[in-house]
């Protein structure tokens, strides 16, 4: 399943901030087929809004997003779109640190829940 990112037309951090996302390029480059970006699954398709979001709330830059990104990919690799988003998410994580939006202990243990069957994943 493929999915595209449509860019927000309303306000000049807004914008800037999709001129940011669509101009990522060398190794943090997003995953695209034809132009556009690509996720293989809906699970892609949400970290990749959650990170925009979170940004555009100003939760963190969209540097310190792009910085944590392209560690995550030199520290773990990545090969595939698959790969890609779980550095994504690596660097989501990493771009929520010391902020009350996320639980960390939580957060794992929920990782750890679905890693071991322990939930289904909700759509």
């Amino acid at each position: 399943m493929e999915a595209t990112y449509t860019p927000c037309t309303t306000g000049t951090a807004g914008a800037e901030l999709d001129r940011n996302v669509t101009a990522m390029t060398g190794e943090i480059a997003m995953p695209r087929a034809n132009g556009e970006l690509v996720f293989d699954a809906p699970w892609q398709s949400r970290a990749f809004g959650m990170a925009v979001s979170l940004s555009k709330a100003g939760y963190f830059t969209w540097d310190k997003f792009r910085t944590e990104l392209a560690r995550a990919i030199r520290d773990h690799g990545q090969n595939g779109v698959d790969e890609y988003y779980l550095r994504w998410l690596d660097a989501l994580e990493q771009s929520m640190a010391g902020s009350a939006v996320i639980d960390h202990k939580v957060l794992h243990e929920r990782e750890e829940d679905f890693r071991h069957g322990g939930r289904d994943e909700v759509f």
